[in-house]
């Protein structure tokens, strides 16, 4: 058990980097500790499309997910190696992993490495459209940014969907589905990743 303490520390930095919520301290520390992020106006929980940004008929709650890394904004198929490398870690060695990372939902019967993928999936969901396309991107039109990144209120867009962007979330979804399946807890869940994996594969086909 010598590295479980390293597992669940790296498991911790993808809390860090979850948009819309805030940091608690209890979960965060004193020092990281922060408000939640881009839910001003023009931002997440009402989103334009960058093509269309003075109609708000296009506005869209695409809140929640992951910060791509040094900067705010949220790939689609970004998400492709990080979640089938963190999924198969899972399936390789589920043993290795626990549920008492000090993550807000930690200790619910789910290991935390598995609730933090549902944050970023939960978000995936959030990016398809009723034909199963799935939309590219949630980001700012130039680098801007500010720390902490509860300060940054820079207007935020999401780009049109892409067969890139599709086929990175068929592929991921359809892999989170054999693994949450696992979990009778999560059965409805499971069965909404298999049903939305299987309607962009079928938009992929005709398109």
């Amino acid at each position: 058990d010598l590295y479980n303490e390293l597992l669940a520390q790296t498991v911790r930095m993808f809390y860090y980097q979850r948009c819309g919520v805030a940091k608690e301290a209890a979960y965060a520390g004193e020092a990281w500790q922060d408000a939640a992020c881009h839910i001003h106006s023009g931002q997440d929980l009402a989103c334009r499309a960058v093509d269309n940004k003075g109609n708000a008929a296009t506005e869209m709650d695409l809140s929640g997910g992951w910060h791509d890394a040094g900067d705010f904004n949220k790939y689609v198929s970004f998400t492709y190696s990080t979640l089938h490398n963190l999924l198969f870690a899972y399936e390789n060695n589920p043993n290795a992993f626990f549920d008492n990372y000090n993550i807000p939902e930690s200790g619910n019967g789910i290991p935390d490495l598995l609730d933090e993928i549902k944050y970023e999936l939960d978000w995936l969901l959030k990016m398809q459209l009723n034909d199963g396309s799935v939309l590219s991107k949630v980001s700012v039109t130039a680098h801007q940014g500010a720390s902490p990144v509860s300060q940054d209120m820079a207007n935020r867009y999401y780009a049109p969907a892409t067969l890139s962007a599709t086929r990175s979330f068929a592929s991921v979804v359809a892999h989170a589905y054999r693994v949450f399946s696992q979990f009778t807890s999560l059965s409805d869940y499971a069965n909404t990743l298999l049903a939305s994996a299987e309607k962009a594969w079928q938009y992929i086909q005709v398109n």
